[in-house]
């Protein structure tokens, strides 16, 4: 009876040296990674961003705000997707979906928040 899958092959037992060097050329290894591939980027400054939001908005005035934008996305991608075919019309209108579901939570906050 012939095998078709060969038998693994036997690992060898390491000597002290053996697993020395091993251990080192872990730490090479992982050295060059945390090299050519750094860590998550560095939060971008405030002032830096495209659009700033001044500390003196309340909250009301930002949910507001946030409904009328999430409104115009909404209705773009309703347009967009409207004359477009296929799986991209697919796409684009479910965008318009989940623009409008944020907005009525947006909308559910601004009914339920007590004005001082």
């Amino acid at each position: 009876m012939k095998k078709i899958v060969p038998d693994p092959p036997a690992i060898p037992v390491l000597d002290t040296a053996q697993y020395e060097t091993s251990l080192l050329d872990r730490a090479a290894a992982d050295r060059a990674l945390d090299y050519y591939l750094p860590g998550p980027k560095p939060a971008r400054p405030v002032a830096a961003a495209t659009y700033e939001i001044p500390d003196s908005v309340n909250l009301e005035a930002a949910l507001a705000q946030a409904s009328d934008l999430l409104r115009c996305a909404g209705a773009s991608a309703n347009e967009v997707g409207n004359g477009m075919p296929g799986a991209a019309r697919d796409l684009v209108l479910s965008i318009g979906h989940l623009v409008e579901l944020a907005k009525a939570y947006v909308d559910k906050s601004l009914d339920n928040l007590t004005t001082h």
